[in-house]
């Protein structure tokens, strides 16, 4: 059975699929801050953001704090945009070849 949007099937109405897509986006931005909040003590168990500034070939005055939480901001970042990404292509209706391919 090909996968169809959920905006087509007739049993949900424009209240139900907007609560829908609150509570997929809420699981994605929830899984990204855990898996940033693991991501981030691994790697500040292994490098310390004041050395990484002094090796830096940037010049801006970071301090350990600020590097924790721009750390933790790009890991959270870096896992929503995935996750979003992952999610919008699974939402993505199949495409007629992959229907033809999965009655073989």
């Amino acid at each position: 059975m090909p996968t169809q949007p959920i905006t087509a099937n007739k049993d949900f109405n424009e209240r139900q699929i907007k609560r829908i897509f609150y509570r997929r986006l809420g699981i994605a931005i929830w899984v990204s801050f855990l898996v940033a909040a693991v991501q981030s003590v691994v790697f500040f168990a292994q490098f310390d953001p004041a050395y990484l500034n002094e090796i830096a070939s940037i010049t801006i005055s970071i301090g350990r704090w600020q590097g924790y939480a721009l750390g933790f901001v790009f890991f959270w970042g870096f896992n929503f945009i995935t996750g979003l990404f992952c999610g919008v292509i699974m939402a993505m209706p199949r495409t007629k070849l992959a229907q033809r391919t999965a009655h073989k």
